[in-house]
């Protein structure tokens, strides 16, 4: 083959060697276009490169593709090459040309990238391409665009080892192959982006589910794509080359041609709907038709987009129902943005603000803060921003919503944070709740509970939780509290004489007139009867605390007309000063409370101070009453007596309360009013309640081996009830009496439940557990036992006495019976302590209570004559 080609400076071919030629490369053009209609795989290109390499008699040939950088071709690479058996170089030594970098061969870059043919000999190329080319023994270089649509998209290479020339007929018959190559690779590519596309389709329409008919104007099916479970149940695997009413279900194939001739005349989108019955369910289905140029680009095809929204459907239907029941509610339902504003709210929204519901829309972008009371607003803002913090998840809260018409709404409001699927707080709900009824009776039931219903006062119990409260301050800072017990003098007298009108007249007269003297940061209390107690935190000035006691003596002086007599007052008081005089609460108000007592002993309308006495008498008598206190309860001398609790209905004994008795040898009996505080003092508390706990065990056993098994109620103090090993100790002191705990009621009172709430709950929970019956004694004085109540192990509540007394009031009566309703509603038993007349037993009974205690029935008894009075009560037992 070597002797026809035609080298540099040799002699000219002949006719008939011309005319070989020509034959020979029109013989592998159509080897070539053979290969390449048949398949553009790397096997066909290169024999291509095969071919060529043997007709043009070079060295190498290879096929170089381009590649683009934000569409302009920057580089040729070398996709496959052939090299003839006498080449000397290898695939390797041919490694420089893997990819050729166009900017390193300008004058190659720019004969292909306007078409041409690109025909050098060594001498003819720069500097640089010409080493390039010499590394490899490269003489002569023949480069073919490969041209699609007037760009190049790569280049044929023939390299030859020596220096030639070509011949007009070479160069046409490998531009036909170049153009033949180029149109074979542009159409294997355009294949490989349509296969891509119709993946990418088939894969689009996979995932949504829906499904793809692409149509023409007569309604013949031109391909589908469905991949989804609902589609295929109803309609056939192949539907190409079929109509539209071949192919798909009647109601489908109807809605698709109604649609059809407005998008034919308009070239706008049509949507459309129906509904299929497939496996005896409805599905209803949306459409939408589109016009689509067809591959030739001359008539107009349509697709049709057909999505099952059945699920939708259902969603949209729940959610109205959702909505129309939401708007049933009396809550207002509301969406706020991440500042507050209003985006969504319910029926109910309008109703709170008294707004027609055709109005509503004006709320909508404005903040929530606007609609609520000036003075709310920094409540409300701090617990959004703690939500939106995420510092909370949900806080409730209360503000006054602005009322169109009337006052003020007050509003309960339980808002919560929403998240985003990824964690990301994007707005706020809220349920609004209209609490302005309810929040009233719960503040007047609050004023009941705490404060004295004649003079509006803090009870004791509010005023124990002042006292604690200063304590704990005056620790913190250093500081002094300061306490008074006031007590009216001959107020006996004014109310025998008088009547109680005119007394109860003179309460509050005279709690106004101590009011008036108080700072604003000092307490008032009425402790019960005609005494009256005052609180005075930071009290850290001596002289200042006289002068105010003072003062409150001089205004009880002034003189008060009771129906037309002229009547004038005076008060005896007794101060102690906490930490000079006592280091707890309790005996702060134990101290101030004798102090008063010796005040009154001295002559009444006088003030003492603690500090004042401190060695003299009282304190001496008190000394040795607490002495004698000591001995009595280390000889167990002290006494238990038993008052019973009836059935006031059937007269029967229900249970019994043991009661401490102490006679001494010097004052007689001793109240325990006075006792027991003064064995909490000692630190001897332990000892008189275990010598209770022994002699009611002890009787109770007794009575049980008589056929009287009785249930009794014994009291247990704080420092019982958090003592160590409190509940196993009392569990094995019971069973050494062979009882059980069901056989015992404990009794804790309500100042105490209310010191800690959390460690007495656990401490009662415990003794409940056990079997222990739980009662709360002298119950109605604390409103915050009333609100913990649910959470306490509580079986009975026993009405405090000074609620008892107050029956023949009318605020009194609403306390007890609000009380006794309570009880019923946490199904807990009741009794009323303090009964002492038919009247007030028979008021109870028609509030439904039966179980009551008091003089009225029987006073506290010694042992002996509490066993009289259950054998006379035989049918209980």
């Amino acid at each position: 083959m070597n002797e026809v080609c035609t080298l540099t400076g040799a002699t000219p071919v002949s006719e008939a060697d011309e005319l070989e030629l020509h034959k020979r490369y029109l013989k592998a053009l159509g080897i070539v276009a053979g290969l390449l209609l048949e398949e553009t795989s790397e096997q066909n290109l290169t024999e291509v490169l095969r071919l060529l390499t043997e007709t043009t008699c070079v060295n190498r040939s290879a096929l170089f593709l381009n590649k683009h950088d934000e569409g302009i071709a920057v580089s040729a690479k070398l996709h496959c090459t052939w090299s003839s058996a006498e080449a000397v170089s290898s695939l390797a030594e041919f490694s420089e040309f893997r990819e050729i970098q166009y900017i390193d061969y300008p004058l190659l870059s720019d004969t292909l990238h306007v078409g041409m043919v690109f025909s050098k000999n060594l001498s003819e190329l720069p500097q640089e391409e010409a080493a390039l080319f010499a590394r490899h023994q490269i003489h002569t270089v023949l480069c073919i665009p490969l041209l699609v649509q007037g760009e190049t998209e790569g280049f044929i290479g023939l390299f030859c080892h020596k220096t030639r020339s070509w011949q007009p007929v070479e160069i046409n018959v490998l531009c036909a192959v170049a153009n033949s190559l180029a149109l074979a690779l542009a159409r294997k590519r355009a294949e490989i982006n349509l296969e891509v596309t119709t993946g990418r389709l088939k894969a689009l329409v996979g995932a949504t589910e829906d499904m793809v008919i692409e149509f023409d104007h007569k309604n013949h099916i031109l391909n589908t794509w469905i991949d989804s479970r609902t589609f295929s149940l109803a309609l056939d695997a192949d539907l190409a080359g079929k109509t539209l009413s071949q192919a798909l279900p009647p109601e489908m194939a109807k809605a698709i041609q109604r649609a059809t001739p407005r998008v034919l005349s308009s070239s706008q989108r049509e949507t459309f709907e129906f509904t299929l019955r497939i496996n005896d369910e409805d599905r209803f289905f949306l459409g939408r038709l589109q016009m689509l140029p067809s591959e030739s680009g001359q008539s107009r095809n349509i697709v049709a987009l057909i999505r099952d929204i059945t699920e939708l459907m259902q969603e949209e239907a729940q959610r109205l129902s959702m909505l129309e029941t939401l708007n049933l509610l009396e809550e207002a339902i509301l969406d706020l943005s991440l500042e507050g504003k209003l985006l969504n709210f319910s029926a109910a929204w309008s109703k709170l603000l008294d707004t027609p519901a055709d109005e509503t829309g004006q709320y909508i972008g404005k903040l929530l803060l606007d609609y609520v009371i000036e003075d709310d607003r920094p409540t409300l803002q701090s617990v959004i921003q703690e939500l939106v913090s995420g510092k909370k998840h949900a806080n409730i809260v209360r503000f006054r919503l602005i009322h169109n018409k009337d006052e003020p709404v007050w509003i309960e409001a339980n808002l919560l944070a929403h998240r985003s699927p990824q964690g990301i707080i994007t707005a706020l709900r809220g349920v609004l709740r209209d609490i302005t009824t309810s929040y009233l009776q719960e503040k007047r039931i609050t004023q009941l509970a705490l404060h004295d219903a004649l003079t509006q006062l803090p009870n004791r119990i509010l005023l124990e939780d002042h006292l604690h409260q200063a304590i704990a301050r005056a620790q913190r800072s250093n500081s002094k509290v300061a306490m008074g017990f006031i007590d009216l003098d001959h107020f006996k007298h004014i109310n025998d004489t008088l009547g109680h009108k005119a007394g109860d007249t003179v309460l509050v007269t005279l709690s106004k007139r101590l009011q008036a003297v108080l700072r604003g940061i000092d307490t008032l209390s009425r402790w019960g009867g005609d005494e009256f107690v005052v609180l005075l935190p930071d009290a850290n000035n001596e002289g200042d605390i006289r002068r105010i006691a003072e003062r409150l003596r001089e205004a009880a002086r002034e003189s008060i007309d009771l129906d037309g007599v002229e009547t004038k007052l005076t008060i005896s008081i007794g101060f102690a000063v906490y930490p000079d005089d006592a280091n707890s609460a309790e005996t702060l108000m134990s101290v101030a409370d004798h102090t008063m007592f010796h005040a009154k002993s001295v002559g009444r309308n006088n003030v003492q101070f603690f500090q004042d006495i401190h060695n003299k008498s009282l304190d001496k008598e008190n000394v040795l009453l607490q002495t004698r206190l000591s001995r009595a309860i280390h000889e167990k001398t002290l006494q238990v007596f038993y008052q019973p609790i009836f059935d006031a209905g059937t007269g029967q004994v229900v249970s019994l309360e043991a009661l401490a008795r102490w006679h001494d040898e010097q004052n007689g009996w001793i109240g325990p009013d006075i006792f027991i505080p003064m064995a909490e003092h000692l630190g001897i508390i332990h000892e008189l309640g275990e010598q209770i706990f022994d002699h009611t065990l002890e009787r109770l056993k007794g009575w049980r081996e008589s056929n009287l098994p009785v249930q009794a109620s014994v009291n247990i103090s704080r420092a019982q009830l958090f003592a160590p090993a409190f509940v196993e100790k009392l569990k094995q002191k019971v069973a050494q009496y062979g009882l059980t705990p069901q056989d015992l009621v404990l009794e804790i009172t309500e100042s105490v439940a209310l010191l800690d709430l959390s460690y007495e709950s656990r401490r009662l929970n415990e003794l409940h557990d056990a079997g222990f019956t739980i009662a709360i004694d002298d119950f109605g004085t604390g409103y915050s036992a009333l609100s913990q109540l649910h959470s306490m192990p509580v079986d009975i509540l026993k009405i405090d006495t000074s609620f008892t007394s107050r029956l023949d009031t009318e605020d009194g009566r609403r306390i007890v019976q609000a009380i006794v309703q309570m009880a019923d509603a946490l199904s807990l038993k009741m009794i009323v302590e303090g009964v002492e007349n038919a009247e007030t037993a028979h008021y109870l009974q028609t509030l439904g209570v039966t179980h009551m205690q008091g003089n009225y029935f029987s006073e506290a008894l010694p042992a002996g004559l509490c066993q009289m009075v259950l054998e006379a009560s035989p049918s209980l037992f």
